[in-house]
């Protein structure tokens, strides 16, 4: 089922399968969600819970093996609406027998869509309903439209990072050659990815994420780029599947809960 919220500035459109973002657009109409193509990548926005990465075999907690898929089973799972305004809806999923068979922890997961003004914050809910710490990783995927301007193209763009000590990133298709590029231990957690002479586009904030990632198919030359907050490990420990290992893996006490934002506008 898909869900709009709305106010006098923006509307977002997300579904409850997979609690997946499909659409981030200004009163005036301008579409900033990529739209699900296959011939790219059918996809706008996953949701990575509770791992991240490929997986091989299976992810190791604690010395067990887990089938859990490829970026967690969040994303396949249909959500339930949790609470809903006019301007913000809060999808949510639990623990049960499925999930224990694959991640055995007792969970309540939120993904909540919330309007602030122009801007649109996604909340990533975690609560550990049960007795024992629980380690976990999370991050989110969204895809957004590069370029985002008639006439203008992938390599006009640019990574405009607030923290002062990390230079603009040129956007040229090669640079993702091997897959996604990683940026961590950031000062200042936010970046605008913007067209080089207008200055116009996005800026992505990820406060309580502790590296971002960026992708775009390799070898396809697909008019978008991800940009993703992660606290999931870094790019060479895609490799290995021992979820404890991984840097930035997430441990909550027992009865304890966590939110992780992240929010976009226009700029």
């Amino acid at each position: 089922m898909n869900i709009t919220i709305r106010n006098d500035m923006a509307s977002v459109t997300c579904q409850t399968h997979g609690a997946e973002l499909l659409s981030y657009k200004t009163a005036e109409g301008k579409e900033y969600m990529w739209q699900k193509d296959p011939a790219y990548w059918a996809k706008c926005s996953p949701v990575l819970f509770p791992y991240v990465s490929a997986v091989p075999d299976t992810v190791t907690i604690y010395g067990k093996g887990y089938k859990i898929p490829r970026h967690g089973f969040a994303k396949d799972t249909d959500f339930e609406i949790a609470e809903q305004g006019e301007d913000y809806v809060v999808l949510q999923i639990k623990a049960n027998e499925a999930t224990a068979e694959i991640y055995p922890y007792d969970f309540v997961f939120t993904v909540t869509f919330r309007l602030n003004g122009p801007a649109l914050d996604v909340i990533y809910g975690v609560s550990n309903q049960g007795k024992e710490e629980m380690p976990f990783l999370i991050g989110g995927h969204p895809g957004f439209f590069c370029p985002m301007e008639e006439g203008a193209a992938f390599t006009d763009y640019v990574l405009h990072f607030a923290d002062e000590d990390v230079e603009d990133v040129c956007l040229e298709y090669s640079l993702f050659d091997e897959d996604a590029i990683l940026f961590q231990d950031l000062k200042e957690r936010s970046v605008k990815l913007i067209h080089k002479n207008s200055k116009k586009g996005i800026q992505f904030d990820f406060p309580d994420y502790l590296s971002v990632a960026f992708w775009t198919p390799s070898g396809k030359q697909a008019p978008f780029l991800c940009i993703e907050p992660w606290c999931a490990g870094t790019l060479e420990q895609v490799s290995s599947t021992n979820m404890l290992e991984k840097k930035y893996v997430q441990k909550l006490p027992a009865g304890k809960s966590k939110d992780y934002l992240f929010s976009v506008k226009p700029c």
